[in-house]
């Protein structure tokens, strides 16, 4: 019988025969990089991603809240999807309905009388937040025909990851995401769901991944614990639970029941503990944390260490 060992591996305690060989594997390379600079508003394509202590810089770091300054997303307003937001040159941010209306302003970085600090909730956290002023209130609560107000992230934003999956060499930090800094997902992972599918083939952004992957067998991103990207570091964390949002055409705002009825049948676990309070959760891609500030580009080359047996901790289903 194989003797269970135990020594130190990137810094903590680890079995060797369960967590790989310690080699790195060229498992693919980078063929997209996004930023959604307005959480759960429309993306924006990158050539490259600077990464700071928050993930990539310019990555979900406004959120829109409500009149007790909760978080809105596409999950309660669909039309959220069709919501551009492109920073300026000069440093001006516009948010706009295409063809329709738009409203252009200078985010507020620093607390004043125009732009208080407020309390901000997502989910389970509260965080100090800069409201960013009337005028993007009313453009808001026109567009989403609800009280509705922009806010962004203070000088001292501070807003930790989960512990309990966050290894303790990442900066465990995320900005307004639903918990961690960045999501992954293969276009292999995405190709064999819509084999799947009885209807149309979905697009990648209805999952609104940071980090698109090509060159790997089709959920291989299951099995990876660390990888190396350019000169950056990260770690695979825990799977992405999906909601209804992946249901959003993200162009239209039509919603429909697919892509959660088909990844029910094979990427379901039941009596987990839901962000959302939910006991059936569907997964779908990785979050994953970076070791410090980086950058990654479109081409880099994807190498990984990867869950020598994954079946032993049940794969996906494990991290609930």
């Amino acid at each position: 019988s194989r003797r269970l060992e135990v020594c130190g591996v990137d810094g903590g305690w680890q079995v060797p025969w369960l967590f790989g060989s310690g080699s790195w594997i060229h498992v693919g390379e980078v063929v997209g990089l996004h930023a959604f600079p307005v959480k759960s508003c429309r993306g924006i394509a990158l050539q490259e991603m600077e990464l700071d202590a928050f993930g990539a810089k310019l990555d979900r770091r406004f959120m829109v809240v409500d009149e007790q300054g909760r978080f809105i997303t596409q999950r309660q307003e669909a039309t959220m999807c069709r919501i551009e937001a492109v920073l300026l040159p000069n440093g001006d941010m516009t948010l706009s309905l295409p063809f329709i209306s738009q409203c252009c302003f200078t985010p507020a970085l620093v607390v004043s009388a125009e732009n208080p600090e407020v309390l901000a909730g997502v989910w389970d956290d509260v965080v100090s937040a800069i409201d960013q002023g009337s005028q993007v209130e009313e453009w808001l609560t026109a567009v989403l025909e609800r009280p509705s107000r922009l806010v962004g992230m203070t000088k001292e934003f501070d807003r930790p990851t989960s512990r309990k999956y966050t290894p303790a060499a990442v900066t465990g930090q995320t900005a307004f995401s639903d918990g961690f800094p960045l999501l992954l997902i293969s276009e292999e992972s995405l190709c064999d769901l819509n084999s799947r599918l009885s209807g149309s083939p979905l697009p990648m952004n209805r999952f609104r991944p940071n980090v698109v992957v090509r060159g790997c067998s089709a959920y291989a991103e299951d099995m990876w614990r660390t990888l190396l990207v350019g000169g950056s570091k990260f770690h695979v964390v825990k799977p992405c639970s999906r909601c209804k949002m992946t249901t959003t055409d993200q162009d239209s705002g039509f919603r429909g029941e697919e892509p959660l009825t088909t990844l029910s049948t094979y990427r379901r676990k039941e009596h987990v503990k839901a962000p959302c309070g939910d006991k059936v959760d569907v997964f779908f891609g990785q979050n994953i944390c970076h070791e410090g500030p980086g950058s990654v580009a479109v081409g880099d080359r994807v190498l990984a260490l990867w869950w020598q047996y994954p079946w032993l901790l049940g794969s996906f289903s494990y991290f609930y």
